[in-house]
């Protein structure tokens, strides 16, 4: 059954309704049934494979729902929480002492100064 036979059976359906009660061309009635076609023709009917969820499917995938939910919550929460923490983590690194990395590398040069000199 293609598209166009619903709506040829209505046409049909029409024009006997139009011709068993003598309805003319410009009756009011006539434009009612026109714009009852027009809604059918572009309503979107729900056919037999698709149903209404019942109750306990409803209640189900909102269950469902609230569980994902609360478990992307909890992931967010954590996500913002470790974001939250690189600046804290950038300040400490920052609070390290350069005189302490100058005085590393003053030793660490002058050792391999006199490991040169001496031992090679």
């Amino acid at each position: 059954m293609s598209d166009d036979d619903p709506k040829q059976a209505l046409k049909n359906a029409i024009s006997e309704w139009r011709k068993k009660y003598g309805v003319q061309d410009g009756d009011p009635m006539l434009a009612a049934v026109e714009l009852w076609e027009i809604y059918f023709t572009h309503a979107q009917i729900i056919g037999p494979k698709d149903r209404l969820p019942s109750f306990e499917d409803f209640r189900d995938t909102l269950e469902q729902l609230e569980r994902l939910g609360g478990d992307f919550t909890g992931r967010a929460g954590e996500i913002i929480q470790e974001l939250r923490a690189v600046p804290k983590i950038r300040s400490d690194l920052n609070q390290f002492p350069v005189f302490a990395l100058v005085f590393t590398a003053a030793l660490a040069l002058l050792a391999g100064i006199l490991i040169g000199k001496f031992m090679l």
